[in-house]
Parts: C-alpha cells; sequence; structure tokens
C-alpha cells in the first residue's frame, strides 16, 4: 500500500471518527439509541425466565411490531447481554459494533490482496472510521443491529485460505443467526468450493440442532412457520422496506399472480448474481464478488429496512481500491455515485438541513426509498458489462 494513500486515509479517518463521536455526544438519541440491542437484551432475558421470543411481541403488543425475528440460535447468543446495565450495553453497541466493523474491513482489505499485517490491522480503523458515515452503517450502529456482524463473519470466513478445513463454518453460524447469509453456501457451490459449502450446511445443521436442544418450543414454532411469516416484520409495502418486494407492493402490488412476478424476477436477479461472482471469483475478484452477492441478498429479501444494507460499505472498499489505480476514471464515477446515495450524516456537516440526499422532499419520493435496490442493479449491470468485454474483443480480434 502506498504511503501517501495509508496516511490519507489514517487522516480522513481520525477526521472521521471525531466528527462521528462528537454527532453522538450532540445527538444521543438518534445515533446511538440502541432500541434493537435493547429488544436482543429482552429476548435474552426471556430465554433466562423460559418465556417464549416468539408468542408475543418482546415490547407492546402489535403483530408485526419488535417482534423477535431471528432464529432461536440467535436468542441463545443473546443472552449474554441480559443482565448489563445501561452504560455497559452503550460501550457493547457502540464500541463493540465499531470494532466488529474493523474486522469487516480488514477482511474485505484483505480479500483485496493487502498483505495481512499489523499495517493492515492499523489501516482497518480509519477505513472503518470513514464508513460509519455511510448511511446503512450509521443506523446499524444506531441501533445497535447485528447486521455488521453478520457481515464480517462472512467476510473474514471467505477470506481464509480456500485449504482450510474450517472454511465455511462462520457462514454456517451466520446463516444460524439469519437467514439470509444462508445465500452465500449458494456463492461457494457456484464458485466450486463444495468442502466450504457443506461446512456451511454443518454448521447450520449445528445450530439448527443447538436450538432443538435448549429452546424446543421456539424452535418448533419458527421453524414451523414463523421464519417465514411476512406479518412479524410488517407489512411489505411499509416505506422502509427497501426491497424489491417492497418496490413491487408499492408501485403494483404482491398479491395473486404479482407474488409470482415479484418472486420470478427476485430468482432472475438472484441467479445472475451468482453468476457474475462466480466469473468474478475465478478472475480473483473475491471481494467485488461477495459483496454483489450480499446487496443482491438483501435486495431480494422480503423484507429490508435501511440497516440490513451494510455491504454498500463493502461497495465503497472495492470502489476505493479500484480508483487507486492509474486513470481508473470509472472507479471514480462509481465511487462518488455509491457515496452520495450511501452517505448519512456528511450533508449535516455541511450545514444543509438533510442527513443525505435521499431525505430532501420533492416529489418522486419513491425513487428515493430504492435507491439502493436500483444501485446494486446498476451495479450488477455494470459489472455484467466490464465482463463481456474481454469476450467481445477476443470475437472482434477473429
Amino acid at each position: 500500500m502506498p504511503a501517501p494513500v495509508f496516511w490519507t486515509i489514517l487522516v480522513l479517518g481520525a477526521v472521521a471518527a471525531g466528527g462521528y463521536l462528537a454527532a453522538v455526544l450532540a445527538d444521543p438519541e438518534t445515533l446511538m439509541h440502541l432500541k434493537d440491542l435493547g429488544v436482543y437484551q429482552i429476548a435474552g432475558n426471556r430465554v433466562l425466565d423460559g418465556v417464549s421470543v416468539y408468542d408475543s411481541p418482546l415490547l407492546g403488543h402489535t403483530r408485526g411490531v419488535w417482534e423477535f425475528v431471528y432464529t432461536p440460535f440467535a436468542a441463545l447468543l443473546f443472552v449474554p447481554l441480559a443482565k448489563l446495565n445501561a452504560p455497559v450495553i452503550v460501550y457493547v453497541g457502540g464500541i463493540g459494533n465499531f470494532l466488529i466493523l474493523a474486522v469487516a474491513a480488514w477482511a474485505a482489505l484483505a480479500l483485496l490482496g493487502y498483505r495481512r499485517d499489523l499495517r493492515l490491522a492499523v489501516f482497518s480503523l480509519p477505513v472503518a472510521a470513514l464508513l460509519l458515515w455511510c448511511e446503512p452503517i450509521r443506523q446499524t450502529m444506531a441501533f445497535g443491529q447485528v447486521n455488521i456482524l453478520l457481515m464480517a463473519l462472512v467476510l473474514v470466513d471467505l477470506a481464509l485460505p480456500d485449504s482450510f478445513r474450517g472454511k465455511g463454518a462462520l457462514i454456517g453460524i451466520a446463516a444460524g443467526i439469519k437467514l439470509t447469509p444462508a445465500f452465500f453456501v449458494l456463492y461457494l457451490l457456484f464458485s466450486k468450493r463444495y468442502r466450504a459449502a457443506l461446512t456451511s450446511v454443518i454448521s447450520l445443521a449445528v445450530t439448527l440442532l443447538i436450538g432443538f436442544l435448549v429452546l424446543p418450543h421456539d424452535s418448533k414454532t419458527f421453524w414451523s412457520g414463523a421464519f417465514a411469516d411476512p406479518a412479524r416484520v410488517g407489512v411489505p409495502q411499509d416505506p422502509s422496506n427497501e426491497s424489491l418486494r417492497g418496490m413491487f407492493a408499492r408501485t403494483i402490488g404482491v398479491t395473486g399472480g404479482l407474488q409470482l412476478l415479484w418472486l420470478v424476477v427476485a430468482a432472475a436477479i438472484a441467479l445472475a448474481c451468482l453468476l457474475l461472482a462466480r466469473r468474478l471469483s475465478s478472475g480473483g475478484q473475491e471481494l467485488l464478488a461477495v459483496t454483489l452477492c450480499g446487496l443482491t441478498t438483501t435486495a431480494v429479501s422480503p423484507y429490508s429496512w435501511v440497516h440490513h444494507w451494510v455491504w454498500l460499505a463493502a461497495l465503497l472498499i472495492c470502489l476505493l481500491d479500484a480508483s487507486l489505480r492509474r486513470w481508473a476514471v470509472s472507479a471514480w464515477v462509481g465511487l462518488v455515485l455509491t457515496f452520495a446515495v450511501a452517505s448519512g450524516g456528511v450533508l449535516l456537516l455541511l450545514g444543509f438541513d438533510e442527513s443525505s440526499i435521499l431525505t430532501f422532499p420533492w416529489d418522486h419520493q419513491e425513487v428515493n426509498r430504492n435507491a439502493y435496490l436500483w444501485l446494486t442493479i446498476v451495479a450488477l449491470a455494470v459489472v455484467a458489462l466490464r465482463l463481456m468485454k474481454p469476450a467481445q474483443d477476443r470475437e472482434a480480434a477473429r
């Protein structure tokens, strides 16, 4: 890594960290309320008290509001949170999530081929600090959500050598906490890492077994249908649902035949992503392949809040790395565009009343709500075109 890049990122990261900390101290109710972490704590208490985490909402009595939507295995992992008092839980949610973000940044940089030494570990901290101004990361930090942890588990797993026998286990654990990372098992299969895929499946099965052994009632409830019950999350047309299904629900609906249409389009996007990811992986572009899979998983998920889109942070790392190459004009354009769409809080520092370009009021709010989705589709299309170009060049040379 060139020294000017290292020191520039280090300085910018320090400024970003200081600005973020100042913003949190000025408005903790917005930037560090940790509502979801508090709900995880309630789930941990219910496990200790022998009360089901699925039979009723964790807070209040309204279906689709504060219901537990993770696996029984996840509920067991939240038990250590149960007895933490208010000051400690804030440190766990704030500092803990940031350190996990730094691990995710380290793994992403390692996948790009950077030497895995102390210098990279140090460099990961300012990179993580800069990513605090990515809105999905910002919201995950604010809610105390698990999304950064899930991304870190996947990235660290895929950063392991293919020869490592335990490769795939962390992906299985991530899927055992929340089902969506199971998409990466398909990625392992498509990229012909069959042993890692099998390890992922075994690891996931172990989490299921642990859930059934410790929480048999909740496991039966969850796996017999609660995991697929959309009412536990909310109505699909909710403006906060930034997935493909949310866009369909708000524009044309997802009942009857339209539900099938959504499923077909989602499956087509997922298949296209896996085919592209296989090409990228075989060409040594592992991080971009993994990032596209993460973004696609969020896009085709039935329900995706803004804090589920943490893979935009990995996309920013990909684009930042690509922009360091000489004459990388297209990478710079992609970096600026992605940061403009994904950033949060930056505009407030510049004196604007809105924290993001997506929060400005205008007549086409549906475009704003689907911005991450369209950005994902554009990324898939750009990668597809770039992968097609060498084949076209070879054909023209004949």
